[in-house]
């Protein structure tokens, strides 16, 4: 709505990002072909389908009822938000009953701020309080977790995405990318959605307070993620009668990943079998996905996108060998 408006007072970051494009919904049917079997094999069908409900329902904003959501006005106003908005961490008073949100920005100088795939790297936003004289402000602040020298560079985090996510919403990958690909959810079996719960709160002494902490994400030396080893072992414990409230104090043997050749606590045993289960399911899992890469090509379009000079099909192949 605010774009239709030459009068805007968004304007000129409206102009800024007036050809903004998301890569996968560009991909001719021959690079969609590729992405098939990947982790992001579903990314286009998604991405289409979320351009259909921004169509079906800008109708009920009085916006849009004299003139109808174009699907290129669609597909602009979804790059727009898959590729600008940020993820905006609520006030420390109501963190433990709000969940972030995404924010847009309209502020041109962001445009040009670098992104970064570590979150303790770059800077998130979140909401505060402040106080104006009597007055308290509403405001949404970057807050830098360490001590930052007057001209160092300043990053945004674009979000939890491994770099297959990344190019299909960015185009392009990072050299190094902390965020494995995947997700595989491992929902464990005592999983209540109710945050009230004891064995939530027992769950929330080891940061695994959502189900993104099972997300099974490979890195490229095939090693599951740190926040997944940790978690799926202590679900492993409390469902198998082995957990003990002092695990918070081994929070570094929970993360350690390739484990020990041999643990010397009475418990070992335990600790043994948890690793077995967490081996099994990451074979598992690399055994299913490297057998679906191998069933959905075939050797003429592999030579194909081998051979290709075009920078995308390049990524796309790149984003296939991840």
């Amino acid at each position: 709505a605010e774009n239709r408006n030459v009068r805007s007072v968004f304007r000129e970051w409206l102009d800024a990002v007036k050809d903004v494009k998301l890569p996968v919904l560009t991909l001719s049917s021959r690079q969609l072909r590729v992405l098939e079997g990947t982790t992001v094999e579903g990314a286009h069908r998604d991405m289409s389908q979320n351009r259909e409900l921004i169509m079906q329902t800008a109708s009920n904003f009085s916006a849009f009822l004299d003139e109808a959501v174009s699907q290129a006005e669609a597909t602009w106003a979804l790059a727009v938000i898959m590729r600008h908005a940020r993820l905006v961490h609520p006030h420390q008073d109501v963190r433990e009953t709000q969940d972030a949100r995404m924010y847009l920005f309209p502020l041109v100088p962001l445009l040009d701020v670098q992104l970064h795939p570590d979150p303790a790297v770059a800077i998130s936003f979140q909401e505060e309080i402040l106080l104006d004289g009597k007055r308290e402000e509403e405001m949404v602040l970057q807050i830098a977790r360490r001590d930052m020298p007057k001209g160092e560079e300043v990053f945004l985090w674009p979000g939890r995405l491994s770099n297959s996510e990344m190019v299909i919403r960015h185009g392009f990958a990072f050299p190094r990318n902390p965020l494995g690909v995947g997700p595989n959810i491992s929902v464990p079996a005592n999983w209540s959605p109710n945050k009230d719960t004891k064995i939530r709160r027992e769950y929330d002494k080891f940061n695994c307070s959502s189900l993104e902490s099972f997300e099974l994400r490979v890195n490229a030396l095939g090693h599951p993620q740190q926040n997944f080893v940790r978690c799926f072992r202590v679900s492993w414990f409390l469902n198998n009668g082995w957990y003990s409230p002092a695990f918070t104090g081994r929070m570094r043997e929970l993360n350690a990943w390739p484990p020990p050749k041999r643990y010397t606590k009475d418990d070992w045993l335990a600790w043994t079998q948890a690793d077995a289960e967490v081996n099994r399911v990451v074979l598992d899992y690399c055994r299913m996905m490297k057998q679906q890469l191998k069933d959905t090509m075939d050797s003429d379009i592999a030579e194909d996108f081998r051979a290709s000079s075009d920078p995308m099909d390049k990524l796309l192949w790149q984003l296939r060998s991840e």
